[in-house]
């Protein structure tokens, strides 16, 4: 990489975590370009350079947040392996984040910045899909014998709620972040539940 194109990833960065200081600080609404620019350390001018709009800066901030939640669903069927404990598996790779109490302010502020104005998620932003790694595991599996699923979408879409039901519409609403205890009987009885459905 270029010294100046090293540089210039540096500033975009450094403008956009006084952005999310400030979006954290003081919700969209009141969130300010003037303190942005004044917390990164950089002129009104440059913040625009990177960023022409605070709702393109939000935008950007949905877009690492629930990529952070995608990325951590990294898990692929493997057919040497019992089908409850990779169930169990990803569930806790998605409770993992749950948990976590940072992850869960910032979904927080996220969720409630969506609900109230819906077009910050932006036309053309890419959306995440949260399903894929669930149905791609509950395909694969099908596929193996191991589950029997008319429609793994479906699935996932019921497993994935089971957790999420719990551990995350609960929190967003103002309960508190599970806990890891918790949260492994929250997976546990979701993966029964899917086992009992789905099983062979």
């Amino acid at each position: 990489m270029e010294p100046h194109t090293c540089a210039s990833e540096q500033k975009r960065e450094q403008i956009y975590q006084a952005a999310v200081v400030e979006f954290q600080d003081k919700g969209f609404s009141e969130a300010s370009m003037d303190r942005i620019s004044a917390r990164a350390g950089a002129s009104k001018r440059t913040v625009y350079k990177y960023f022409e709009s605070k709702e393109k800066l939000f935008q950007e901030l949905l877009r690492r947040h629930w990529g952070r939640f995608a990325a951590s669903l990294d898990v692929t069927y493997d057919k040497n392996r019992d089908i409850r404990d990779q169930l169990v598996a990803l569930g806790r790779a998605e409770g993992a984040l749950l948990t976590n109490p940072d992850v869960m302010a910032m979904t927080r502020l996220v969720m409630s910045e969506v609900l109230r104005s819906p077009e910050l998620v932006g036309e053309n932003q890419e959306k995440t899909d949260f399903k894929a790694a669930f149905e791609r595991m509950l395909r694969d599996a099908d596929a193996d014998g191991v589950l029997v699923i008319e429609d793994p979408k479906v699935a996932a879409e019921e497993f994935i709620s089971l957790i999420k039901g719990k551990a995350f519409w609960p929190v967003v609403f103002g309960a508190a972040v599970v806990s890891a205890e918790e949260m492994e009987q929250i997976v546990e009885g979701s993966v029964e539940m899917i086992m009992r459905r789905y099983g062979v």
